[in-house]
């Protein structure tokens, strides 16, 4: 009998224009290596050309298990997003559980499973990036907020410093930014907020009618869920400083600095070995 596994299947959107920059496709795999995926002994991690797909070892026995499952997964897809943040790169995911086999040969590896197959077909009719989970999964999920897309998926909000941000701001905006330095959030809140205004810049501006419908959609989810806070940030041409009144220039100075690091970027000289 076929295990049921809970898969997390993530397609890295535009990846042919991509392809033709090898650096750049090669720094996106070096900052896929480093996903806290690969440090957890429950879940196994696999990439194909565009396409990473992470499952579950070992079946679930009891509910605690389902639930755990899918935090991680939905966790995974929120540190490749986060890695992402700035350097112009987006995926789409799946969330899902079905049947799936992952077995090494002798001199290969194949997988299949028509949790994968379903997957493979249901993403490319997914309008948006992002996380997007099925709906036999909502009653396992605690962790992140989500919204309809449709009748078989729901799109998660993966972005919890933006969450928290429109907590703060229940009151009014801006709030305080010292709440932020508190919780020692103030640089995720940047990263996730200068997210938010690229989806919007996309969303309105990407000369491609079809990329542009992606992230159209996707501001319309934000702008649905966290509708004080997209007002503010349109409002005042995304101004952090309207959202709170933090040390934005430090927190930007942090987030240049890990963008900036050779840890997730491929070593130009081994591109000679290709």
């Amino acid at each position: 009998m076929i295990p049921e596994r809970y898969l997390l299947y993530l397609d890295i959107l535009g990846f042919t224009e991509m392809a033709r920059e090898p650096q750049r496709v090669l720094n996106l795999y070096q900052v896929m290596d480093r996903l806290n995926v690969h440090r957890h002994d429950a879940f196994q991690a696999l990439v194909f050309s565009d396409t990473l797909v992470v499952y579950n070892r070992v079946e679930p026995s009891n509910a605690h298990d389902r639930r755990y499952y899918v935090m991680y997964l939905a966790e995974f897809a929120q540190d490749l997003l986060q890695r992402l943040i700035g350097r112009d790169c987006y995926f789409r995911a799946i969330l899902t559980k079905g049947s799936f086999i992952h077995h090494r040969f002798e001199n290969l590896e194949a997988f299949f499973g028509q949790a994968l197959i379903d997957s493979h077909r249901y993403e490319k009719g997914l309008i948006g990036c992002g996380l997007f989970m099925d709906v036999q999964l909502l009653k396992e999920n605690e962790i992140f907020p989500t919204r309809r897309h449709c009748d078989r998926y729901h799109y998660v909000f993966l972005t919890q410093a933006i969450q928290n941000a429109s907590n703060l701001g229940t009151s009014g905006f801006p709030f305080h930014g010292d709440l932020l330095d508190a919780m020692g959030t103030t640089t995720l809140t940047y990263a996730e907020l200068t997210f938010l205004a690229d989806v919007y810049r996309k969303s309105t501006s990407h000369p491609e009618p079809k990329v542009r419908s992606k992230f159209q959609a996707t501001w319309n989810f934000y702008q649905l869920q966290f509708a004080s806070l997209c007002d503010i940030l349109r409002g005042s041409g995304f101004d952090f400083n309207a959202v709170a009144d933090a040390d934005w220039a430090s927190a930007k100075a942090s987030f240049d600095k890990e963008l900036a690091s050779d840890y997730y970027r491929f070593n130009a000289g081994l591109l000679e070995r290709y």
